[in-house]
């Protein structure tokens, strides 16, 4: 639940699959989205960065680079990286103004992949992880540690959305946590599936500590309450170890 994923905006089936072994090979998982429901589902799994072809003909690729990019999108923070022709200077223009982040040349996508894979992903900032929670993401927290999840989630959702950093995908990874707690109080097995899948792999971007918070513990928590909804199955609905809830440490930073 937790290999960093790219998005790969490709639908080149003579390609597709170079890149994909690439990635796999550079540690990463490939996600091959070419419209717009592909690339939500895409988006859930905290992606470090997007791969566009912007040669393609067959899809719209501004609008999905759209999508990802721009004021008040909710993944403005994953740079997306195109790649096309490299005299196309129009198409260039065209990509950067959609969103992207860089254009470089298919022979370079082809060359040094894994290379501008580490040059242009996104990585947690030192300076967010320093800084002392807000207010809202303490009461937050404090929610959570009292099994008051409902309430967990208004408040963290409100600082998700003040949040303007990209440590705002750890608000929400915590946030949807807990929402699976609530899910399995309420017997809802695929519910807390379901947002266990989303938010692990947002949270897990930020361990093993941020803004002191202890991730790699609650992630820790999250993944055995996982094997646990697997071990019950889908048809489960009797009761749920106590014990599994997980609590957040939280020491100040200093």
């Amino acid at each position: 639940m937790n290999t960093e994923t790219v998005i790969l905006l490709v639908d080149d089936l003579m390609f597709l699959p170079q890149l994909e072994h690439q990635l796999r090979a550079a540690g990463y998982q490939p996600l091959t989205a070419v419209n717009a429901p592909e690339l939500t589902r895409a988006l859930f799994t905290a992606p470090v960065l997007c791969i566009a072809d912007l040669f393609s003909q067959s899809f719209d690729w501004e609008r999905l680079v759209r999508m990802i990019k721009g004021p008040g999108k909710k993944a403005a923070h994953v740079p997306v990286l195109g790649f096309g022709p490299h005299v196309d200077l129009q198409l260039r223009a065209r990509a950067l103004e959609a969103g992207c982040t860089a254009v470089v040349a298919r022979s370079a996508i082809v060359q040094q992949l894994p290379q501008l894979v580490q040059k242009y992903r996104w990585t947690v900032s030192a300076a967010d992880c320093g800084r002392t929670p807000p207010p809202l993401v303490l009461e937050g927290l404090r929610l959570f540690n009292q099994g008051r999840y409902f309430e967990c989630h208004e408040v963290l959702e409100e600082a998700w959305v003040a949040e303007p950093s990209p440590v705002r995908l750890l608000y929400q990874g915590i946030l949807q946590i807990g929402v699976a707690c609530l899910h399995i109080q309420r017997k809802n097995w695929r519910g807390a599936m379901k947002v266990l899948e989303r938010g692990v792999p947002k949270a897990g971007r930020f361990a093993p500590t941020c803004m002191g918070i202890n991730v790699a513990r609650l992630l820790d928590d999250a993944r055995t309450i996982y094997q646990e909804l697997i071990r019950l199955g889908p048809d489960w609905n009797g009761e749920f170890a106590p014990s599994l809830f997980p609590t957040i440490e939280y020491t100040p930073p200093d």
